[in-house]
């Protein structure tokens, strides 16, 4: 069927898909921006566009176009007109005599006509060269170089002559989709027994090769597994809104999905354009056909905006997972420059440049130069509103992000610790009576959680108790005040913290961290999706790897600026990215900054089709491989099994055995296992049980002789015997060891004397001692063997969720120790399943490190899995099928705080607009203000982008947040933790205390430049002059207890010297 419609509709048409006017359906992100706005840039699309085509060609209207026919036509009435018109050359030289003026209308008239013809061809040629344009790179909510075939190159690529460039499609954009509406999209209906929660969660799918095509789009259908129907389990919830109730009577249904290209036989059933509409609609019939009986599922099937509400919240999930996967940094630099180009490759006619003497040649470049201004101003026009639009959401985008909640745990042998016995009993006593805190304890630990009175946490038999963890997300603000105060009184607060866990995007969450830590961080862990195609991560058709390497890019910059000059990276990956992995380091960190590609042998292959796949890779990358090379810390490995070596030992003496049993265990252990001489060497025990080994004293070199002097052996009071070819060391070096440490005398009569042994006979030669620890390293290997036990580990553990593909425990306490730092923060910003904090609290316990860890995940799992996983390690470090493992409450305890950071997603959804009135804007309303504007004027104040008006009682700034279902949700937000990490404060003592019946709250800390910082916060909401004053008089009372470099305060005080935090706190945020 043939398109009738004019280059100009083809043109509008294409305007409405690209601000989405022709789905109502999109009412997430930035397409509520443009609904609000939807009348005036409608007026923009059919109006002005229109306008300035026809100005600046000087076109003629379609009324003027008729009348100035219907003028031609009465005047060839006309005798003069009609006999020069048949009239000869000769003739018509007459006739122009006589009737000279209308001859000379006619002409004008005539020429005005043809010229009035050429402009709407030239208008139209606009058109579809705007249509052309920017249908080149617009696709489904992004602007992207579309891959087009053709003879010549459509596109260029910024390069500045390097020997290699690496580049990809999307390189300078940001990746914004979120894993977790594409796996589990929910929402809720009532009902009359309550509210019925309503799943659609993805179900892996794998079709037989050969059957798809590479590179075929994917699309969501339903799964062959069947709807799920249960009652509805709400602990998820509480945790991401602490003080949410769940429903008195909540059921749920789950809806399970594939996405994957179509299979040859789906094609052919499913036809046109609209295909995943066309889906939707196949899996709503089979839906209501299966569940229409069931009274329960009734409210599905009703109209909603005129669609059936399950049809409607179903074409919800696919659009908004089909559409908006990037953010550019730079639209408008990106359009323009495509744009030369287009113009230099489409319009400018090179033969033109040869000029001839016609003036038709002439004319024709005129109209040609004419035509491209034209078409580049109104262009330039488009590009300059889908800039604004793009610039909007990349400025929501970079912007910090506000600190939702914060939570703290800690276990009571810490609490204990930290405040001591008499001040943790009033807290103690308080806790045992939360009954959500003792039902969690009971959940994690069973039995072991048992107690009688808080008496029994100080009980010596009843040690296990001491490791019980304490959830402040239980309990009121009060009281997390009343634990913080107390802390804060003998320590600082992030000394003793033992890890800082963020629910987040890694994006936003290293965005909004980097002022805190920037080069702060010793060694980063990360196990990102790997892209293979089934493992959660949500690429956009067409450019799986593009995406994938979009999504990395700025991490990846952010995780560099957190390094310290001494700083590690390692990222596992496979096969599926390997290459374009290492381009991508090669281009962030410097390929002189690359030091291994490790490969890790798994022992068990991870399929069980063609060749058995047993190895993975995990790229190591230095900050600086010069600094660390300069400070001789090189990357180093243990020998194999040491931690069960020293494990056995512990046990050995924490049982009372004596150091001969413990040696004797110890040897049955090597022989049991067939050790080789590396390790079996060092069998024996000191007085403090640790393992130890003896090193012969020969002179290593068969050639020539060493020295020889008479050593007296302090067992015997005798000559000890002189090695054949003489001792190894000097004899000063010889008398130096045995002053290097105390004497004991060994169970079997024999004598450690500093670093010598003896035998308690006078035919034995001294040897010398080293001990295990001090040989346990050597340099890391290219090849490592680790089983890939990860899943095990989480069985033992019995969480609640189930994480696909754990990394396992002992390749990442492997990894992290290889960097040879036992202190400082260690980061992995795709956390998991939380295997590194795991690793870190292993790593910790073995060599009495001080090691923190900072995890950063954005799915729910972190509260499912996550969390309740060190709460269970923090009580005992071993556990199995849900019990742990003597000895029972052997583990660290823990002392960490989670927050969740507010998203992108929410902080559109927190986007407020309130219409100028000012006259000047009415003005410019078509031709400056809406392209151009209207975003930034119309959105000021919104609480997203700071409104400091809001922020006099700074425990009540709300946003919308999403609960899991909606944005309904209004929730007050946590400023303090917010503006700590705007300043880069390191907080050392948080004290809330009432001063003049008003709260008040002190955090007091540091920066990375070591500059003391304390920051005031109060409420000062309807204050008085006379409160001003009062308050003025108590802070200065309350300064004397700090000695301080800066000083922040919320609102206005009247004391000198002092930042008003507001403006600070905008400046940074949105910088």
């Amino acid at each position: 069927m043939a398109n009738n419609n004019t280059p100009l509709d083809q043109l509008k048409g294409f305007l409405n898909q690209l601000f989405q006017f022709d789905s109502q359906d999109l009412d997430f992100g930035v397409y509520k921006i443009l609904h609000y706005k939807r009348k005036e840039i409608a007026n923009f699309i059919d109006q002005l566009l229109v306008d300035k085509v026809k100005e600046q060609l000087q076109t003629l209207s379609a009324d003027e176009s008729k009348q100035i026919k219907e003028q031609i036509a009465d005047l060839e009435k006309d005798d003069i007109i009609k006999g020069w018109l048949e009239a000869e050359a000769d003739e018509k030289k007459t006739l122009e005599k006589f009737g000279k003026d209308k001859i000379n209308q006619y002409a004008a008239l005539k020429a005005k006509a043809t010229e009035a013809t050429v402009s709407v061809e030239t208008e139209n040629q606009i058109y579809n060269h705007l249509t052309l344009f920017f249908s080149r790179y617009y696709d489904k909510g992004d602007f992207i170089s579309k891959r087009r075939f053709g003879k010549n190159e459509k596109y260029m690529v910024p390069y500045n002559g390097e020997e290699t460039h690496f580049h990809w499609a999307n390189h300078d954009q940001y990746y914004i989709k979120s894993s977790e509406t594409f796996n589990h999209y929910a929402f809720k209906v009532q009902t009359l027994d309550g509210n019925l929660v309503v799943n659609f969660k993805l179900h892996n799918a794998q079709l037989e090769q050969g059957n798809v095509k590479a590179d075929e789009p994917n699309f969501f259908l339903l799964a062959d597994k069947a709807p799920e129907i249960k009652e509805k389990d709400d602990s998820e919830l509480n945790f991401v809104l602490a003080n949410k109730q769940p429903d008195v009577s909540e059921k749920e249904i789950t809806i399970y999905f594939e996405y994957r290209p179509l299979a040859d036989d789906e094609k052919k059933k499913v036809k046109g354009n609209s295909k995943q509409d066309n889906l939707d609609e196949i899996a709503f019939e089979y839906l209501k056909k299966e569940l229409s009986t069931n009274p329960l599922f009734a409210n599905l099937w009703k109209e909603q905006e005129g669609k059936p509400l399950l049809l409607k919240k179903l074409q919800h999930y696919t659009r908004k997972n089909k559409h908006d996967f990037f953010i550019h940094k730079n639209l408008k630099s990106f359009l323009e420059r495509e744009l030369d180009y287009y113009i230099k490759s489409e319009l400018v006619n090179v033969d033109d440049l040869y000029v001839t003497d016609s003036d038709t040649h002439f004319d024709r470049l005129k109209h040609n130069l004419k035509t491209i201004k034209v078409f580049k101003s109104i262009a330039d026009t488009i590009i300059a509103f889908v800039s604004q639009i793009e610039d909007f959401q990349k400025k929501l985008w970079e912007k910090k992000k506000f600190v939702l909640n914060t939570e703290w745990v800690i276990t009571i042998d810490r609490l204990v610790e930290y405040i001591g016995e008499e001040a943790a009993k009033p807290i103690l006593e308080e806790v045992i009576k939360n009954e959500k805190q003792v039902a969690e304890w009971k959940e994690l630990f069973g039995e072991y959680s048992k107690f009688e009175s808080s008496n029994d946490f100080f009980d010596s038999e009843k040690i296990h108790l001491n490791k019980l963890p304490i959830d402040t997300i239980h309990f009121d603000k009060g009281f997390k005040n009343s634990l913080l105060n107390a802390i804060s009184k003998k320590n600082d607060l992030e000394n003793v913290l033992d890890g800082l866990l963020i629910k987040s995007d890694n994006f936003q969450a290293l965005s909004s961290v980097r002022p805190k830590f920037e080069e702060s961080i010793s060694a980063t862990y990360i196990d990102p999706p790997y892209n293979t195609g089934d493992d959660g991560f949500i690429y956009k058709d067409a450019f799986k790897s593009s995406t994938w390497v979009t999504m990395f890019q700025p991490l990846l910059e952010s995780n560099k600026d957190l390094l310290n000059d001494f700083g590690a990276l390692f990222i596992s990956c496979d096969e599926h990215e390997e290459l374009a992995l290492g381009q991508l380091l090669n281009k962030t960190f410097g390929e002189n900054n690359r030091t291994e590609k490790i490969t890790w042998n798994k022992r068990i292959p991870k399929n069980d089709k063609g060749i058995g796949n047993i190895h993975e890779y995990i790229y190591l990358y230095c900050k600086s491989k010069e600094h660390r090379k300069a400070n001789d810390l090189s990357f180093v490995m243990r020998k194999d099994s040491l931690e069960e070596v020293y494990e056995i030992v512990k046990k050995a003496k924490s049982s009372g055995k004596s150091i001969r049993e413990a040696q004797s265990i110890l040897k049955k252990y090597y022989k049991k296992q067939g050790f080789d001489r590396g390790i079996t060497l060092y069998c024996e025990l000191d007085e403090n049980y640790e393992i130890w080994g003896k090193i012969n004293m020969s002179w290593p070199n068969a050639k020539t002789q060493g020295p020889r002097y008479e050593v007296i052996n302090p067992v015997t009071k005798k000559p000890a015997p002189v090695p054949n070819k003489g001792w190894r060391w000097k004899e000063d070096t010889f008398k130096a060891a045995e002053k290097n440490g105390s004497e004991f005398i060994l169970p079997d009569g024999s004598m450690m004397k500093g670093r010598i042994w003896y035998a308690n006979n006078e035919n034995t030669q001294p040897s010398s001692i080293t001990y295990l620890r001090e040989v346990e390293s050597f340099l890391l290997r290219s090849i490592i063997s680790q089983k890939s036990d990860g899943g095990i580990t989480l069985e033992n553990l019995v969480l609640q969720d189930k994480v696909d593909y754990p990394k396992p425990v002992k390749l990442i306490e492997f990894l992290l120790y290889s960097t040879g730092v036992t202190n400082g923060y260690f980061l992995d910003y795709f956390a998991g399943s939380g295997t590194t904090f795991h690793a870190i609290q292993n790593l910790n316990n073995q060599d009495n490190g001080n090691r923190k860890c900072i995890l950063i995940e954005q799915g729910n799992y972190i509260y499912t899995v996550v969390i309740p996983r060190i709460k269970k390690i923090a009580h005992s470090l071993e556990w199995n099928v849900g019990s742990p493992v003597k000895p029972v409450g052997g583990g660290n305890g823990i002392f960490f705080k989670y927050q969740r950071l507010e998203q992108y997603e929410e902080a559109l959804e927190n986007i407020a607009f309130k219409a100028s009135e000012d006259t000047l804007q009415k003005a410019l309303e078509f031709d400056q203000y809406i392209p151009k504007y209207f975003l930034e004027f119309e959105t000021k104040g919104s609480q997203t982008l700071v409104n400091t008006a809001a922020m006099q009682d700074p425990w009540d700034y709300k946003l919308k947040v999403w609960d899991g279902f909606t944005y309904d949700t209004e929730q007050a937000v946590d400023l303090v933790e917010t503006f700590n990490y705007l300043i880069g404060l390191h907080m050392q003592k948080c004290i809330t205390k009432e001063i003049n019946g008003k709260k008040y709250q002190f955090v007091y800390g540091h920066n990375n430049a070591n500059k003391s910082i304390l920051v005031v916060w109060r409420s000062v909401k309807d204050w008085s002059l006379e409160e001003y004053k009062a308050d003025a008089a108590a802070l200065k009372e309350a300064f004397k207890a700090f000695a301080y470099d800066l000083l922040y305060i919320n609102d206005q005080a009247h004391i000198e010297g002092y930042q008003p935090i507001e403006e600070v706190f905008r400046n940074k945020m949105l910088s």
